[in-house]
This record gives structure tokens, sequence and C-alpha cells, in this order.
């Protein structure tokens, strides 16, 4: 499941964040940063709201397949009878048949076309539902532990970390409600 944009510009401004804190005048400070690491995909797929929405998205996907799957049926049986006519229909029936044989294909491009952007629709909600519930979440953990500094796990962005400091256990608990 992808993270959204949101998430992603989150991501990044928390890196530039922490090249700051990185700089030297904050290791002259001698309150060590408390930083944390969190794989936002994982919490996502692996939060109740995530697995609900991937249950949603399947069955929008599932539901599609099956009607576009009776619609290609219907183009192929009269893609059948129109070649079995072709040496006994009129000219006109023949291109009447071929004009609906036509029809139903756009239909089926279409329906598949508003079936994806009703599936991307879902999920970009569904991410944004989410963003909502990790708000207090993150804020709970911080405070619960002290965190100054949480990164997402982000392949480029945070190069290596140790298990110490990866939350995502405790962030997915927080947000399923099973947690501290």
């Amino acid at each position: 499941m992808k993270i959204s944009p949101t998430l992603r510009r989150l991501s990044v401004a928390l890196v530039g964040l922490a090249l700051l804190v990185a700089s030297p005048a904050v290791f002259a400070q001698e309150t060590a940063l408390k930083i944390a690491v969190v794989d936002l995909e994982v919490v996502v797929a692996n939060s109740q709201a995530g697995r609900d929405l991937a249950g949603k998205l399947q069955g929008l996907q599932e539901t599609a397949k099956s009607q576009v799957e009776a619609m290609q049926k219907e183009a192929v049986d009269l893609r059948q009878r129109i070649a079995g006519g072709a040496n006994s229909l009129s000219d006109d029936k023949l291109a009447e048949m071929q004009k609906e044989y036509e029809d139903k294909m756009i239909a089926i491009r279409r329906f598949t076309d508003d079936k994806q952007r009703e599936g991307q629709k879902m999920q970009q909600e569904g991410l944004a539902a989410i963003e909502k519930q990790l708000e207090p979440v993150f804020d709970k953990v911080r405070n619960d532990n002290g965190y100054d500094l949480i990164l997402n796990r982000v392949p480029g962005v945070v190069v290596m970390a140790s298990e110490r400091v990866d939350i995502t256990k405790q962030v997915i608990d927080v947000l399923n409600g099973t947690g501290q």
C-alpha cells in the first residue's frame, strides 16, 4: 500500500529537521536527543484501519472484475454471432451488430476507468482518515517516551537505524488500541 504525499512530505520535513538537529550547536547541549524511527507503510498495512481499507479495495476490485468479465462475455457472444451470421445476415443487420459490439467494448473501457478512479479515491480518502488517526497516536508515543524526533523509515532517507529506535510496533499497538 502506498503512503500518501502528505506523509511523504512529513518524512522529508522530518529529515530536514534531523539535519538541523544534527548541527554542531545542538551537539554542544548537555541533554542527548532521543530519536525514533517508524515505518509508516508497515503501520498502515498492519493497523485495523489499514486492513479494513485493503479489504474494501479488494472487494471493489473483485466486484469490478466479475462485472467486467460478464460484460466481456456479452461482447464475445455478440462477436461470435456476428462471425456466424456474416454470410446469412443482411449488411444492415451486420452493421448494427458491429456497432453494438463497439459500444459494448467502449462501455467496458469506461467502466474499467470509472472503477479505477473509484478505487484511487477510496484509497486516498482511506489513507487521509488513517493520517488523522495517526496524529494523536504520534503525539502520545512521543510524549510517553520523550522522543525529540520521530523519522519515517523511508528507503534512501533513513540509511540505517537500529531496532532500538524503531517504534513501528508501538505505533501500531497504540493505533489499534492495544498499546499503552
